[in-house]
């Protein structure tokens, strides 16, 4: 099983996924867990998950992981399936909570938030990762290699 876990083909398209990935959500796992990029830091992205968003603390806590480790992971190609399922999970259900929203990004600032486009992108790009691993120059190819010998 763990054999399977780490099989890739060596594809360029698995490795630009996983860069494109890991470039778009990095930066909100990065707010939600140390505050950068203008975000609030971990105790107050806990409390608004948690309290305001009304999801349990131990997916909230999740979600912050795996955004945050998960993109780092994808950017080295290691354990890209978890990493890719953590972040998919993430975005689906913020896709769900953005629906009453709208398709659409907010552009023209003319809508209460941003439109679930951008999450079905990232989601589609979670599972195409899920499927075909992490592809050319990931570290999961390397750990395949020494455990196929």
């Amino acid at each position: 099983m763990i054999h399977r876990f780490f099989f890739t083909r060596e594809s360029l398209a698995p490795l630009f996924l996983r860069i494109g990935l890991a470039i778009c959500i990095f930066p909100h796992g990065a707010q939600k867990l140390m505050g950068w990029f203008g975000g609030v830091g971990y105790e107050a992205s806990m409390d608004f998950l948690v309290n305001t968003a009304e999801f349990p603390a131990a997916l909230a806590f999740l979600a912050i992981v795996s955004e945050f480790f998960g993109s780092i992971a994808l950017v080295l190609g290691l354990g890209t399936r978890l990493a890719a399922f953590g972040i998919t999970c993430t975005l689906t259900v913020a896709g769900w909570t953005h629906r009453e929203i709208g398709f659409f990004m907010n552009w023209f600032g003319n809508q209460g938030g941003e439109g679930f486009e951008y999450h079905i992108l990232a989601v589609s790009m979670g599972l195409s990762l899920l499927l075909f691993g992490g592809g050319a120059w990931s570290a999961d190819s390397w750990v395949y290699d020494r455990i196929d010998d």
